[in-house]
């Protein structure tokens, strides 16, 4: 920052920073380790954008009548850019989380399954949904969100990190279609059996948690 802060403006403390999480991939197919490798690579970056941003977001005072109008403008910058890695970090999770290997399909009787019978009026029809909005040109994520307030699901397109999220909907499948997650072993071109592979490899009892 350029100003010098007075000294009786409050200050924000430091957030207690991300902590990286460890996923079980080892028994994923279809992904070839080296991909695995460098997309895990990517997501600790934006852990380590995010700890840096919050350490950058604490300096600024906790009144924002306080800044200056070029104080303001870098404070402004590092929000819009915390949201997009904060993203980056929730999405990446949400992702591997549920790549822990086939598990087969979801429970028959499970808040999942009803929620996909309810909405898409079966699982097939849920994944060709999936595989219909993969094939949206750009980068970003198709998302399965679930509905707070039922138990109701949709897919969205989520350009980038941010713009397609929907408040009062929670995430509980995250499809990853920045093309760092799969152009070492698909070409663009093969994204629906890029997705096939992320559904053979689903760990469904992940996703039914979500939906609890």
């Amino acid at each position: 920052m350029s100003s010098v802060p007075s000294p009786l403006a409050t200050r924000r403390l430091p957030a207690a920073p991300l902590i990286k999480c460890d996923f079980e991939l080892g028994s994923v197919r279809g992904l070839s380790p080296r991909a695995l490798e460098l997309h895990l690579g990517l997501y600790e970056g934006y852990v380590t954008e995010v700890n840096l941003l919050l350490e950058q977001l604490s300096e600024f005072p906790a009144a924002a009548g306080e800044l200056s109008t070029k104080d303001r403008l870098e404070r402004d910058g590092l929000v819009r850019r915390y949201a997009f890695e904060q993203n980056g970090v929730f999405l990446h999770e949400t992702f591997f989380e549920a790549l822990g290997g086939g598990r087969g399909s979801p429970a028959a009787n499970g808040a999942f399954s009803d929620a996909v019978d309810i909405s898409y009026g079966g699982l097939d029809a849920w994944k060709q949904d999936v595989v219909e909005l993969g094939k949206t040109r750009g980068v970003g994520w198709v998302i399965t969100c679930r509905s707070r307030s039922e138990n109701r699901l949709l897919n969205v397109w989520v350009d980038d990190h941010t713009r397609g999220l929907i408040p009062g909907f929670d995430p509980v499948v995250a499809f990853d279609l920045w093309e760092h997650a799969y152009l070492l072993d698909f070409k663009p071109s093969r994204r629906p059996d890029y997705l096939q592979v992320l559904f053979d490899n689903m760990n469904w009892d992940v996703v039914e948690s979500r939906c609890v």
